[in-house]
């Protein structure tokens, strides 16, 4: 029994998810739904997603985690009952059969631990513009009358047509402002309008409203940053949300006017009060949340601004900025110390993130660590001196790296990575049998420096600035290299990636790029100059033909979005040029030619590493896509997001759809032994093969077989199987 999940709860928080299971989690799903089932659940509850098999998991996972507080579990069961609510006669006696099954408990804690991933959302802390108490703002509550119930800020999902959107803001930010036009101003769609205005003060800010001007909700620049929460359930006492792990960002906003809506005021001080459990919220986090925007100041607001204005002005205008800054290198005979004040928000941010209480309590337990904060809080102080170069380009991208390198070792410690490895020889990293053993780090440490002596012909830019798949295609015909910082760890292309790996996950992908960009140049007989200009030529083009607008149907929709995906296999995953013909070729390139692939090898006698130079099989363009969006790349197997591609349309028979027709799009002209339709264009069976063919040895869902590939695909299942080590 495998379920297909369409949920209809209000906040469309798990609506279109379908489930697609690998083995391991199809018997711990179809095992909960039968305990369920077998207590009285309707089947049909289970099928369409109103009762949740995650969620289901969760609460027993936290039951059990709870042991040692009886007064948190019996908070848990009373969640529980409200879950199932009226679902069976005796919620109790169901909850205890739940929570007394042994082999759930044991199902329930892997389930949690290593395959839930949270979906990501927006919550909104808007308070009343004309509070006449500024230290004492209210902020606008809505009292929910569906599970759980209860006081909650305004919230819901980010979805796939928020990244399009008239005011060109990031998707996350422009969810703000929908959610906030259909919780709080409760507008119908139609009637929704979106603006970028200026206050009476000349101050500029983004806003929602209807057919009039009031009510309005309002979203400042300074505040885009917004909040960032995000569980990890190993370092929290008790679960902020009932039903699931929490990744949210929330945003202050003002309201003008009345709303529309039924909602309630809080006062700060009741909120904040320490009578007040919770803060009065049905989710723990709601508290947390207010607590942070309230408090962040404005040198905090104006860093984030700052970068965010500078990282969104490169995406906007990448051939711009590029030349703006290849002027500023050129001016000073391109030297690698240019003046680059636009790091010193990274470093500034860096600085102050070094003495977090957590941080500091980590360093008061361990005072080695108090020695290696020291070491890179010394690196990135001289990199900001005042009456000296300030932010010299290159000694700040190794500070910055020094920072990022600190902050994994306390990442990795509060994994407790270190208390297993080797102490008394060099650690030999194998992710196979070491869990959060380095990858990156540790295969391809020697791009990232090879990489650094490539500037300023490329220039590197570290960032804390959330990036999208769309983002990333922007820039990819100029040289500016997009390297993402994180103080924890993230899941990132099927691994939880450490602040370094993802650092250097980012770094290796620049590398790459750079290597496939010089290969081009060769090829064409081009020069650098000539090929940056086509690239942005050609993305401002097709970008713009694969937008996803709010009129499209959703077939048109997931066709963009397919589209997209594919391009970003060609041009960021594998590297290769945004240019038309090298797109054009790469669509239809065939499985079975050598590619060459890295292999760290330990010398037994002298145990000093050496990279090794393997062949592995290579894969068609179209299986690769395949694979990564059925098999947990890019979100989960068990929760594939809407946002990226819908459920339904990631087969390969869509696939070969949206490949088939960029290929006509793009004029490309077919590669040899490619088979053509009568109209002479690459025939849409060929390319189905193509995206049938053997994929790559996946980490997650190898035993989810698309029923085309039974069909079409040449009976391998999988080459290239995972190597750390030769």
């Amino acid at each position: 029994m495998k379920y297909s999940t369409t949920s209809n709860d209000p906040d469309g928080m798990f609506s279109k998810i379908d489930t697609s299971l690998s083995p391991e989690m199809g018997d711990i799903h179809e095992y909960t739904a039968e305990i369920l089932i077998r207590g009285g659940v309707p089947t049909q509850k289970i099928t369409t997603g109103e009762m949740r098999l995650q969620s289901v998991l969760y609460m027993v996972y936290w039951f059990h985690r709870l042991k040692n507080n009886p007064e948190e579990q019996t908070r848990i069961r009373y969640d529980f009952t409200k879950y199932i609510g009226t679902s069976v006669a005796d919620p109790h006696i169901l909850a205890e059969t739940l929570f007394s099954n042994r082999h759930l408990e044991e199902s329930a804690k892997r389930y949690v631990e290593l395959f839930l991933i949270p979906i990501k959302t927006v919550d909104l802390v808007i308070t009343k513009n004309e509070s006449t108490n500024r230290q004492d703002k209210e902020v606008f509550c809505i009292e929910r009358t569906y599970y759980p119930p209860g006081l909650s800020l305004p919230g819901g999902i980010i979805r796939e047509d928020d990244e399009d959107n008239v005011l060109y803001l990031p998707a996350h930010v422009f969810a703000a402002l929908r959610i906030a036009g259909e919780k709080v101003l409760r507008l119908k769609k139609e009637d929704a309008r979106y603006s970028n205005e200026a206050d009476s003060h000349g101050k500029a800010y983004f806003s929602i409203h209807g057919r009039t001007n009031v009510p309005e909700v309002r979203l400042y620049p300074e505040d885009e940053g917004g909040y960032r929460y995000r569980e990890n359930i190993k370092f929290v006492l008790r679960p902020s949300d009932p039903r699931h792990i929490v990744d949210t960002i929330a945003f202050k906003c003002e309201m003008y006017g009345e709303p529309a809506g039924d909602l309630v005021l809080k006062k700060r001080s009741v909120i904040m009060s320490p009578d007040m459990h919770l803060g009065g919220f049905a989710f723990g986090h709601h508290r947390e949340i207010f607590a942070h925007i309230v408090a962040q100041t404005s040198v905090e607001k104006e860093r984030g601004m700052n970068e965010r204005v500078f990282i969104r002005g490169i995406i906007a205008n990448p051939l711009e900025s590029y030349l703006a800054l290849k002027e500023r290198f050129d001016a000073e005979g391109n030297s690698p110390e240019v003046p680059f004040k636009e790091l010193f928000t990274v470093v500034d941010r860096m600085l102050s993130e070094l003495f977090d209480d957590d941080i500091n309590e980590l360093c008061h337990a361990t005072p080695v660590l108090a020695g290696i904060r020291d070491k890179a809080v010394i690196s990135l102080r001289h990199v900001c001196l005042k009456n000296r170069s300030f932010c010299p380009y290159l000694s700040t991208l190794h500070a910055i790296a020094e920072g990022i390198a600190f902050f994994d070792i306390i990442a990795r410690h509060k994994m407790g990575f270190y208390d297993n490895i080797p102490k008394g020889q060099i650690v030999e990293h194998n992710p196979e049998n070491t869990p959060f053993a380095s990858y990156h780090m540790y295969r391809y440490k020697y791009r990232r420096d090879q990489l650094m002596n490539m500037v300023p012909r490329e220039i590197l830019i570290p960032t804390y600035e959330p990036l999208s798949a769309t983002d990333l295609m922007q820039i990819r015909g100029v040289p500016i290299r997009l390297i993402g910082l994180s103080r924890d760890f993230l899941y990132v292309d099927e691994f939880r990636q450490s602040p370094e790996e993802f650092f250097m996950h980012d770094c290796n992908h620049s590398w790459r790029m750079i290597m496939e960009d010089n290969a081009v140049e060769k090829k064409y007989g081009r020069t650098k100059e000539e090929l940056i200009e086509e690239s942005d030529a050609f993305r401002r083009d097709y970008l713009e033909r694969i937008k996803i607008h709010t009129e499209d149907s959703e077939e048109e929709r997931e066709m963009k979005k397919l589209k997209k995906i594919i391009l970003f296999e060609i041009i960021h995953e594998d590297a290769r040029p945004m240019l038309n013909e090298v797109i054009g070729g790469y669509i239809q390139i065939k499985e079975g030619a050598p590619v060459h692939f890295e292999v760290p090898r330990i010398d037994p006698k002298t145990g000093y590493m050496d990279v090794v130079d393997t062949l592995d099989t290579g894969i068609s363009t179209l299986s690769y896509v395949r694979n990564k969006l059925q098999h947990g790349f890019y979100d989960h197997i068990d929760v594939q997001l809407p946002q990226i591609v819908g459920p339904k349309y990631r087969t390969a028979e869509w696939i070969a759809r949206a490949a088939h027709k960029m290929l006509i799009e793009l004029g490309s002209a077919p590669v040899n032994n490619a088979e053509l339709d009568a109209d002479g264009n690459v025939s849409y069976e060929w390319l189905l093969k193509r995206a049938c063919a053997v994929g790559p040895d996946n980490v997650h869902g190898t035993e989810n077989i698309d029923p085309a590939v039974l069909k079409h695909g040449d009976g391998a299942r999988k080459v290239n199987p995972k190597r750390y080590q030769v």
